[in-house]
């Protein structure tokens, strides 16, 4: 089974929360990715044993073997990130550069169409990453 995780910033930590388990929201804050998967999973593993059984998709479910796909905010995006540059991102994508980083300061907010071209830029500049070849 996979899960997403939604990752946010604020202030010094990351925050995750998974949104589509079953009458429940678990929510945990940590210092990385590894540190809020590791707390979901003790969460969840602790919901299955007291809550999960009344649920048929979550009584034998095996925590350990849980994948999590993860979506950001640009806070959090770019702090888990931290080599990829907001200046070269938005230059990417056409957008200004001060502007994105009040989006990604938390100051102003991208609409759904400058997200997606932040969000297609960096897909962009992956692309482009796994095409290197060095000598």
């Amino acid at each position: 089974m996979k899960l997403t995780v939604i990752v946010e910033k604020s202030g010094d930590e990351l925050w995750g929360r998974i949104e589509n388990v079953p009458d429940y929201l678990p929510v945990t804050a940590g210092k990385d990715l590894e540190e809020i998967e590791s707390h979901l999973k003790e969460l969840l593993d602790d919901y299955i044993h007291h809550e999960g059984s009344a649920f048929d998709d979550w009584k034998n479910l095996e925590v350990n073997k849980l994948a999590f796909d993860y979506v950001y905010d640009l806070s959090a995006f770019f702090e888990v990130f931290d080599d990829v540059k907001v200046g070269a991102i938005a230059k990417r994508a056409g957008m200004n550069p001060s502007l994105v980083r009040h989006y990604v300061a938390g100051t102003k907010f991208p609409s759904e169409q400058q997200a997606k071209r932040l969000e297609d830029a960096i897909h962009e500049l992956g692309k482009k990453l796994r095409e290197v070849v060095l000598a």
